[in-house]
């Protein structure tokens, strides 16, 4: 192997011993998160080389395994933290403990008194005191409910669970590089995924289940370069079934292999039906998530700003017209107000939900009518939905840097790759409030932190635009 290849893969290396020596410091909860918030920002430096020199690694299958061995190791010694970065693994585990108890996971919250039996078990309720928001029933759809009981078949095991989506994360890589390679482009493109700070933490510390959803849209596209459609339709019915956004593909999908979208409406079913019995609990958890939820919004926080001064705070109900009011509750969901009656915040955020729906919704019609690819849908609308969204935590970003780094090996970059791997160096930053959190259950902001995160990525995605906007106008004819 080249020298200039074992620097990459010892940058790569580095981007996990960063933040596990930073990490390994010992103190309180809050004190060791601070410190590996410091040391996920840090990693973002060795990155900076690896973005740079990726076509280093070379493109054969030792390269392939060299790159898997790294990224296998960086996350395995990442293990040895504790779930710091979240709450949702706790939530995980109980769900596949549930299961297991022979109980529905979408027909009672965590804390429901129906469950204090099974909390009764000394390791569960321990859990269970662990669980955010345990008074909502479980969200995570019925892939994901899969993996959760996958990975608790021996019992609650945080590492057993940890384990399984690092094996999730592995396939991925290796998924996104054999894609890349069908699709005629630098296979060692996948490094750019492997060796960002952000699925390294995410998957390893931070624990969450996308990475199950995102590996099988990686191995849904690597079937579609192959014209498998079955293989493709499981793929994206595994991602559609962890986290739900893949399903904005499926009108590209019709139209451009209706056999592997048929494919992805079979999976679905049989993935769905053991869980049918639970009827309309299925979207109890999902509904109160979606309604009036918000955390790390960027562009959305700028858009309820006008509407909070028209409806300002003042104790007193809004009055609106019948047909508002239902419209605001279906975009809000109920609260504790009189029927007919809406509150001031309520109607600011179901006009910046109006807004921000819009935009997005513009920019899945204009992907629909022109993406001819799976990535090539994908990728810029979850970017818009992300940018535009209420809620958008570090996590989130697991579904768009792997069609971000795969589209960076194009001759022809799409203006919103550059701008995601750039988030993907600036998430961090949403993670600043957690350790006040932790010490006094207070969760305080300050926005400069916000701009820092999204400045960088709006400037880069306005310039990448303006410059595709320039290649777009035809060039002068010179007449002699």
């Amino acid at each position: 192997m080249s020298p200039p290849a074992r620097r990459l893969l010892a940058c790569g290396l580095a981007v996990a011993l960063i933040p596990l020596a930073f990490g390994l410091w010992p103190g309180d909860e809050a004190a060791r998160l601070e410190r590996l918030i410091a040391g996920y920002a840090l990693a973002g430096l060795p990155f900076l080389y690896i973005w740079r020199r990726w076509p280093d690694l070379g493109d054969g299958r030792r390269a392939l395994l060299t790159l898997l061995a790294v990224a296998a190791a960086g996350r395995l010694a990442l293990l040895v933290l504790p779930p710091l970065l979240s709450e949702d693994l706790w939530r995980y585990l109980w769900d596949g403990a549930v299961q297991w108890s022979g109980l529905d996971p979408y027909r009672h919250p965590p804390n429901a008194a129906a469950l204090d039996g099974l909390a009764a078990d000394p390791t569960l309720s321990a859990i269970r005191a662990r669980i955010g928001h345990a008074h909502i029933p479980t969200i995570y759809p019925p892939a994901a409910q899969i993996t959760f009981l996958v990975a608790t078949v021996a019992g609650p095991s945080a590492l057993a669970l940890r384990l399984v989506l690092v094996a999730a994360d592995l396939l991925l890589v290796t998924g996104l590089w054999r894609w890349a390679a069908a699709s005629g482009r630098r296979p060692q493109v996948a490094a750019l995924y492997a060796f960002a700070p952000l699925p390294l933490l995410e998957t390893a510390v931070g624990a969450h289940i996308d990475v199950v959803g995102v590996a099988g849209v990686a191995l849904a596209g690597l079937a579609l370069c192959g014209r498998r459609p079955l293989r493709a339709g499981l793929g994206l019915a595994v991602g559609i079934w962890t986290k739900l956004v893949p399903a904005l593909a499926l009108p590209v999908l019709l139209r451009r292999h209706p056999r592997a979208a048929l494919g992805t409406g079979g999976a679905a079913l049989l993935l769905l039906a053991p869980y049918l019995a639970s009827g309309g609990h299925l979207l109890t958890g999902l509904r109160a998530y979606g309604q009036r939820w918000r955390a790390n919004d960027g562009l959305f926080a700028l858009v309820i700003r006008p509407f909070e001064h028209i409806w300002p705070h003042t104790g007193r109900p809004v009055e609106l017209p019948g047909w508002a009011v239902e419209g605001v509750r279906a975009l809000v969901g109920q609260s504790g107000a009189q029927p007919g009656e809406v509150w001031p915040d309520e109607v600011a955020f179901a006009a910046a939900k109006l807004i921000a729906g819009g935009l997005f919704g513009l920019v899945c019609l204009w992907c629909w009518w022109r993406a001819r690819t799976l990535e090539g849908a994908l990728g810029p609308m979850l970017t818009a939905l992300f940018l535009v969204s209420p809620v958008v935590h570090p996590w989130y970003l697991l579904w768009l840097l792997p069609l971000a780094a795969l589209r960076w090996g194009d001759a022809d970059r799409p203006p919103w790759a550059g701008p995601v791997l750039l988030w993907g160096l600036t998430a961090w930053i949403a993670y600043l409030p957690r350790p006040g959190y932790l010490r006094t259950g207070q969760w305080v902001e300050a926005i400069g932190w916000r701009w820092l995160e999204y400045g960088p990525v709006w400037a880069l995605l306005v310039w990448g635009l303006w410059r595709a906007a320039q290649k777009m106008k035809p060039t002068p004819s010179r007449t002699s």
